[in-house]
């Protein structure tokens, strides 16, 4: 091979090379850091639950962040931060339809509360109501987060049950649904 055609061939893997690094270069993901509790991606917008401080009673301060370029950057996007327990759950449906069950363990006496919901990204969040009436029962146990199921909004449940015979208790699980995008759920 002449000495010609050996440079124009290194010439052309160095562009190839340079190119294809420069693709990868702009494709490439930015991993989150130790206060993210939770992340996802829809297209190019990447929103996070992003842990801001700790609270009394083991708890987190915490907010969402939103990254228009693959996570280099975020931009907080919470107007107002919630309060979550040491092991809340958090999920994005889509781009503006969000929840973040703040403790798992939800009573009676405070009408079931500590389920947010955001319809905007996380800009802002509403207390999702859980519509059950059962004056046998303190404590409803969320076991999972909110999904969709033939475009029906389901929200699987737990409740502590006695027996028929009396003879103790048993689990017994529920599913409720919402048509209002989570803001109410019932059986």
């Amino acid at each position: 091979m002449k000495k010609k055609q050996k440079k124009a061939i290194v010439f052309i893997v160095l562009v190839l090379v340079t190119l294809f690094g420069g693709i990868l270069y702009l494709n490439r993901e930015y991993p989150d850091d130790e206060n993210t509790l939770y992340s996802v991606k829809f297209n190019k917008v990447k929103l996070r639950f992003e842990r801001y401080d700790y609270a009394l009673g083991q708890n987190q301060i915490v907010g969402v962040e939103k990254s228009t370029n693959r996570g280099k950057t975020y931009e907080k996007f919470t107007n107002s931060t919630i309060i979550v327990s040491m092991k809340p759950k958090f999920i994005f449906l889509n781009e503006n339809l969000g929840f973040a069950i703040a403790k798992s363990n939800l009573t009676r006496s405070n009408d079931y509360l500590g389920f947010h919901v955001t319809l905007d990204g996380g800009k802002t969040f509403n207390n999702s109501k859980i519509n059950y009436v059962n004056q046998k029962i303190d404590i409803l146990t969320i076991k999972d987060v909110p999904y969709y199921d033939n475009d029906l909004l389901k929200l699987p449940c737990s409740i502590y049950n006695l027996k028929e015979d009396e003879s103790g208790y048993e689990e017994k699980n529920l599913i409720f649904t919402s048509i209002d995008e989570g803001l109410t759920w019932n059986l």
